[in-house]
């Protein structure tokens, strides 16, 4: 009996002895630690050269001809056209008339202002650009609204400048054109209305952003019969206002 006992005592001893171990490596496995990672940004600085407008990662070759404007801040105009003339033309006594930028039915031609952005060739499109370093991501659009062309003392009342952009060239960005779009924009002269050319929604037009149309796309209509002349010609002008505005991130 005694011989039993001990056994009994013996073998439990040992079992204890066993698991001892156990309990000790469960102990072990559930001690943590934590490492906090983290990593600081900086805003990009401003830009202010033109960009070639194929490939707007890559400077202009004419860096210090921004056309019809100057650059400033960290959403900015790099370059806008800086002129655009419709031609010369006989007045209608008894229609309304349309004059594109380019080569017109009556085979007179308009013009615009030209740069070279690239290589040793002008670009032969009208051209705005678009800088966005402000990190925020919160989008942008770009507006534009003319003024009356008139003589000094005659305007061309009624008349409609018409940027045709949504049969231009696609927009393009030094990343992605992803969220960037087109709108046909047509203010009326004098109106004081701005309308959308292009915007970039939120979460997009980061970097540098250039639109380009070509100068066929662009005209001048509902122009009224019997324009006033003075002498042998008249010219009629007028401002296109060009306006970037910032656009809420919610």
């Amino acid at each position: 009996m005694k011989k039993t006992v001990s056994s009994i005592l013996l073998a439990s001893a040992l079992l204890l002895g066993s698991i001892a171990p156990v309990v000790a490596n469960a102990d072990a496995a559930s001690s943590t630690g934590t490492t906090k990672g983290s990593v600081t940004f900086t805003k990009p600085e401003p830009v202010t050269t033109p960009v070639d407008p194929a490939n707007p990662g890559t400077p202009s070759t004419t860096p210090g001809d921004n056309g019809g404007t100057t650059p400033s801040g960290d959403l900015t105009f790099l370059y806008v056209t800086k002129t655009l003339d419709f031609g010369t033309h006989e007045t209608s006594t008894s229609n309304k008339q349309s004059f594109t930028a380019a080569t017109n039915s009556d085979g007179k031609s308009g013009s615009i202002s030209t740069t070279t952005f690239a290589g040793t060739t002008a670009n032969p499109n009208f051209v705005t650009e678009v800088s966005d370093t402000r990190a925020t991501n919160a989008g942008w659009k770009v507006q534009l609204s003319a003024d009356n062309f008139t003589d000094g003392t005659n305007n061309l009342t009624g008349a409609v400048l018409n940027f045709n952009a949504k049969s231009g060239l696609a927009v393009t960005n030094s990343v992605s054109a992803d969220g960037i779009t087109q709108e046909n924009a047509a203010p009326v002269l004098g109106s004081g209305s701005a309308v959308d050319v292009y915007n970039a929604a939120k979460g997009s037009g980061a970097g540098s952003t250039a639109f380009q149309l070509d100068p066929s796309n662009i005209s001048l209509s509902n122009i009224p019969a019997n324009v006033t002349v003075t002498g042998d010609s008249t010219t009629y002008s007028g401002n296109l206002n060009w306006t970037l505005a910032s656009t809420p991130e919610a």
